[in-house]
């Protein structure tokens, strides 16, 4: 069935080496996006089995019924989470999906546009393109085939407009991030009000404010806990049952300060986890391996960023920390923290780079720069 793929994966090539001439995007850069071409074939059914993401097949089916003209694009996007990322997988110039993992070419596309997009805005920093492009998780997740690309993209195109202070275009990418993941329209939609509301990007957050801010952010806690508390639960139930779990075994939430004292360890650990001595099989291994990897680069971003710009580094750590402590509350599974943490991760690593200036995070060189030497062209221009 993948020789039925192959024009699929020809479209993909063809975008990524046209795009490439016209923005002029520098070979190497290149090159990787044609391996993540690649990665469609290698990933579903070979490295890992359909049935590990059974997601993937509900969007497939689901994509068929529109594509064969049984469900209407309107009535699709009228019905639940599954037919309407099915409804924007179908508005993807792309001639069939034979099996899912057909939508994973179809999610790479996506992965290629919204690299050249942020290309062509010049919100590449030396450092930030590598991450965009080597980061594991987001390579895998951008090539099976699942509606959490569409999330990434949305998210990540809302705030580049919120930056550039056209908030008008930014409500759509909202709307579509409200319909497909709400969680995550809740998360960055009051974090893009302030960041517009108060010139972030140019004055940043003080720390006097951070920390007004953060107890203003434990007492809101506090006071809605009452009602907070029992939709936390509910979700902590319904994830670890829907991940294998026994809803017995589950923790609850009874009081205002387990639910602040909670929230805190367990954003860190949604970060972190799998630990390498939680790890029970190889892929874990794995994991909890890129899970270190992946600190040591953001303490060093962060090392670098605080020298820089630490106002504005204040505004996205304060992002992470609502961003890590929702998702730590209520996710137990480390395959779906992987998944549900990638575009907060990405998003930090884009944005603070952007935002701080920062072309590299690691602080030495390795040789002094010649007159011969051409450095490639992604300094950020305000």
């Amino acid at each position: 069935m993948r020789f039925y793929d192959l024009p699929n994966f020809m479209l993909c090539v063809l975008f990524v080496l046209i795009c490439g001439q016209r923005l002029k995007v520098p070979a190497i850069f290149q090159f990787v996006l044609l391996l993540h071409c690649l990665l469609p074939f290698f990933l579903n059914g070979v490295l890992f089995s359909f049935s590990f993401m059974p997601d993937a097949f509900k969007y497939w089916h689901a994509f068929n019924e529109i594509r064969g003209g049984d469900l209407s694009l309107v009535a699709a996007w009228q019905k639940g989470n599954v037919e309407q990322a099915a409804a924007l997988f179908a508005l993807i110039p792309f001639p069939l999906a034979v099996t899912p993992l057909s939508l994973g070419f179809f999610n790479t596309f996506l992965y290629a546009a919204l690299f050249f997009w942020l290309y062509s805005k010049r919100v590449f920093t030396p450092a930030s393109v590598w991450f965009f492009l080597l980061y594991p998780s987001m390579a895998l997740y951008t090539g099976m085939g699942l509606r959490d690309t569409f999330i990434f993209i949305f998210m990540v195109m809302a705030i580049q407009w919120a930056r550039e202070g056209r908030w008008w275009l930014a409500l759509l990418p909202l709307y579509l991030l409200f319909m497909i993941k709400f969680q995550n329209f809740f998360i960055l939609g009051p974090v893009l009000l302030l960041y517009v509301m108060f010139g972030i990007r140019k004055t940043g957050v003080s720390a006097a404010k951070a920390v007004v801010v953060s107890v203003i952010g434990l007492v809101t806690l506090v006071a809605v806990s009452p009602v907070a508390l029992p939709l936390i639960n509910k979700f902590r139930g319904a994830m670890y049952v829907e991940d294998g779990g026994d809803v017995s075994d589950v923790e609850f939430l009874e009081t205002p300060a387990e639910f602040v004292l909670e929230g805190l360890v367990s954003g860190f650990y949604f970060l972190a986890k799998p630990l390498p001595w939680e790890a029970t099989n190889i892929l874990q291994l794995i994991q909890a391996g890129e899970n270190l990897v992946i600190l040591m680069v953001l303490f060093l971003l962060v090392r670098v960023s605080w020298k820089k710009a630490p106002e504005k580094l204040i505004f996205w750590l304060l992002f992470m920390a609502l961003a890590l402590t929702v998702y730590g509350l209520v996710v137990f599974n480390y395959g779906t923290a992987a998944r549900y943490r990638y575009p907060f991760i990405a998003i930090f690593v884009l944005f603070v780079c952007a935002d701080c200036s920062v072309r590299k995070v690691i602080p030495f060189t390795f040789r002094k720069r010649t007159a011969g030497d051409c450095p490639v062209n992604l300094q950020h221009h305000d």
